[in-house]
């Protein structure tokens, strides 16, 4: 199974961000579809989590994921969150884009395709986090969030907080609409946010935007990696605009390691 490793992977946590290669489905799926609400055999959606938990170090009837809605509700997992959204979506933690917890062994997920996953490690309390960001999460600032979550439950220290953004449309991919742009603008103040003379329509630039949101929220640049992987090519990773809306979904994980 193909996968993206940040470098604060290791012993003490799991950081990575799925491929979409190693899996049992089939067509526009094919093969490492991760996600319920794609129209995939639910089987085989939970044998391909199997997969990933195996490749990963997790067992898969631990995750814990959310439904996803784009927005920048920030959900604390306790144990008593173990599993769900682990074998059906309606399961899963409701109207949520970011999970943080400070509980050994919970593996917590995303599902992305296009959209960028974020990891959130602090080894100092220690705490981790996962994060869904697309454009309106980004505008809406939901790693800054994220971050913020940690401070305030965990007593995270931000600049000890080590962070990776995970495979997503880089900014020569994401055309977006005019009023998209001045959104991004009228949040961010600079116009690194957003390109314009990369063709017809304006283009944004999420990865910038989550380092910038991150860096307001006293996180260190040092500590922000950059996988700078561009899914739309829809070769190792499912995209969205690639596959026109035929994808399947990586995911990005996220799970602090028995102490």
């Amino acid at each position: 199974m193909d996968s993206v490793r940040f470098s604060f992977d290791g012993d003490q946590a799991l950081a990575a961000a799925t491929g979409r290669g190693g899996g049992v489905s089939t067509g526009d799926l094919a093969s490492l579809n991760l996600s319920f609400e794609v129209g995939d055999d639910p089987a085989r959606v939970i044998a391909n989590r199997k997969v990933a938990g195996d490749n990963l170090g997790f067992d898969f009837r631990d995750l814990v994921v959310p439904r996803q809605v784009h927005g920048v509700r920030v959900k604390v997992v306790s144990e008593h969150d173990r599993g769900r959204g682990s074998d059906s979506s309606e399961s899963g933690v409701a109207a949520c884009d970011a999970l943080v917890t400070n509980t050994p062994m919970i593996p917590m997920a995303v599902l992305v395709a296009d959209c960028a996953p974020v990891v959130l490690y602090d080894p100092a309390q220690p705490a981790i986090g996962i994060v869904h960001v697309g454009w309106r999460g980004a505008i809406g600032r939901i790693a800054q969030k994220a971050v913020e979550k940690m401070a305030q439950e965990f007593g995270s220290r931000p600049r000890d907080i080590q962070a990776g953004i995970g495979p997503c449309l880089q900014p020569l991919s994401l055309e977006v609409s005019m009023n998209e742009a001045m959104q991004a603008e009228g949040e961010f103040h600079q116009q690194p946010a957003v390109l314009y003379d990369a063709g017809d329509k304006p283009h944004l630039d999420i990865p910038y935007m989550v380092k910038q949101q991150l860096l307001d929220a006293g996180v260190w640049l040092k500590n922000i990696e950059d996988s700078r992987m561009d899914t739309l090519d829809a070769q190792r990773f499912f995209s969205h605009r690639g596959q026109s809306g035929r994808a399947g979904r990586c995911m990005g994980v996220a799970m602090l390691r028995a102490p």
